[in-house]
């Protein structure tokens, strides 16, 4: 398929990349450093120049683009580029759009699929999953909503430390699907056994999560308050959908016109104006008795260092928004609970949009070093009448769950998928491109 890439930033980079291998993608973007940087890096074609300037368009070819994806940093350039795309009949568009002021833009425009993506109402929710659900790393919703997909840790305490998974019995309501062990993501057999300081990939139903919490010998949690770091768009959201879930939120800010603005937006939240990396401000906002902590900046180093700074002082839980992919290890090894990718989470969000070729690329894990994948069962598929165990899927993927109408089932070699069934499969990058192949 032909793509077109609007903006060379965070997200546009980390598209092209986990695109080209399959689909001839043109990058267009302003900044010149950026461009000779996307043609040293990525197999892709490159142009400089504005994405909503037509005859730059028209050199992408976009009479002939198939998707056109503007995600740039200009909210206007991405709208003009978008309207100018469905004018031409680009049949699929989505569009990265930060300020809700032109949400509702893209109704004005007809005959294409056009999809918009808010990075914060996507981190908003994110943040929300992570606090409904506290003893998770990170979280995913998969399935049209009917699976979690949940990043856990083994613990010494953990009661399943120690076991191979055979020990646990058949899967009924929830699937280890991966292990992440000292930074290298396997698929697990049941002769792998859990250890302490395992990372632990589980696809289930939420509402049936009572199952995973005695697994992992986890007891509910209340989060009662919070303190948000960072009084942007995404802190504000964050800040606003929390307390309509009933919890105290204290709001710092470093910045007096922001912290002012917020202050005014929401009325149930405190404000401080100051710097969360001083200890006397974090005190003063409570942070010793703080359920939850969260550094939502833009600064990586800030969040970091706060969300260190609260924990130190008592804070039982802290969640860090960062930009940097090196960081997910570094975060993981001194000690923040959680973490969450600003660009894998609108990434993944326009990934599961796209829908090309039958498959949904729903979820980049760990900055790209497995997916999880959805594929929709059709006639023309020879897996039809196949038990699993007989369908050779390569090693390095796992059909993990399949829902069936609204049933949600976790198969076993004997299954056999009929049409319309909706597989969910976790994935490592080398087996990616086999499982598109042998369902595609």
């Amino acid at each position: 398929m032909h793509i077109i890439i609007i903006g060379a930033g965070q997200i546009g980079d980390f598209l092209a990349k986990n695109l080209s291998a399959e689909h001839d993608i043109v990058i267009v973007e302003n900044n010149r450093e950026s461009v000779e940087k996307i043609k040293e890096t990525h197999d892709v074609s490159v142009i400089q120049g504005e994405g909503d300037n037509p005859a730059v368009l028209k050199e992408a070819n976009i009479d002939n683009a198939d998707v056109l994806l503007a995600v740039s940093g200009d909210d206007r350039v991405n709208i003009m580029s978008s309207s100018l795309a469905s004018s031409l009949g680009v049949s699929k568009i989505i569009i990265r759009i930060r300020d809700t002021n032109y949400l509702e833009y893209h109704s004005t425009l007809k005959g294409s699929d056009i999809h918009v993506v808010n990075p914060s109402e996507i981190i908003s929710e994110k943040i929300i999953s992570l606090v409904s659900s506290p003893f998770a790393w990170k979280t995913e919703t998969l399935g049209a909503g009917k699976i979690k997909l949940f990043k856990l840790k083994i613990e010494d305490d953990t009661p399943i430390s120690g076991k191979k998974l055979s020990d646990l019995g058949p899967a009924k309501a929830w699937i280890f699907v991966a292990i992440s062990r000292d930074g290298e993501i396997t698929i697990p057999t049941g002769e792998t056994t859990l250890k302490s300081g395992d990372y632990i990939f589980a696809l289930g139903i939420p509402s049936v999560m009572d199952k995973l919490k005695k697994l992992f010998g986890v007891k509910d949690e209340f989060i009662k308050n919070a303190i948000i770091v960072g009084g942007g768009r995404v802190g504000r959201k964050v800040s606003n959908s929390l307390t309509e879930k009933g919890i105290s939120v204290k709001l710092i800010e470093s910045d007096p016109d922001r912290a002012r603005l917020a202050a005014e937006e929401l009325p149930k939240v405190r404000v401080f104006n100051g710097d969360a990396n001083d200890g006397e401000t974090l005190k003063e906002a409570g942070a010793e008795s703080a359920d939850y902590f969260v550094a939502l900046t833009g600064d990586d180093e800030n969040n970091v260092l706060s969300a260190l700074l609260a924990k130190n002082l008592g804070a039982k839980k802290t969640t860090v928004l960062y930009t940097k992919p090196d960081y997910i290890d570094v975060l993981e090894a001194i000690g923040v609970d959680r973490a969450i990718s600003v660009r894998l989470s609108v990434a993944n969000e326009i990934l599961s949009l796209l829908h090309i070729g039958g498959v949904a690329h729903v979820a980049l894990v760990e900055e790209g070093r497995a997916e999880v994948l959805e594929f929709d069962i059709t006639e023309k598929m020879g897996i039809l009448g196949i038990p699993f165990r007989d369908a050779n899927f390569p090693d390095g993927a796992i059909v993990g769950i399949v829902v069936r109408d609204n049933e949600v089932i976790i198969p076993r070699g004997d299954f056999i998928p009929n049409v319309n069934d909706r597989l969910i499969i976790f994935a490592l990058p080398q087996a990616v491109k086999k499982v598109e192949k042998m369902l595609c």
